[in-house]
């Protein structure tokens, strides 16, 4: 077995009801196993290079039009 730190943090209570309440309960994992879940998944993605870019929300930036034109070129668009 692997030597272990303690990593010890604060969430706010909505995140520790949902993780708790949601999440632990319907997967019948103990919390501790559930945020281990997802701190691997974290590594997992970062060691793949998985960059924010690359996120296909981002594919969506400029593929609308507006009656006003492109708002990217517009000097203005603060206004």
């Amino acid at each position: 077995m692997s030597e272990t730190k303690n990593v010890q943090m604060n969430v706010d209570v909505v995140t520790h009801n949902l993780l708790k309440s949601i999440i632990s309960q319907r997967k019948k994992m103990p919390l501790e196993d559930i945020v281990k879940d997802a701190i691997a998944e974290y590594i997992r993605k970062y060691k793949k290079g998985v960059e924010v870019e690359k996120d296909a929300i981002f594919k969506l930036i400029g593929s609308f039009e507006t009656k006003e034109g492109d708002w990217s070129e517009r000097d203005d668009w603060r206004e």
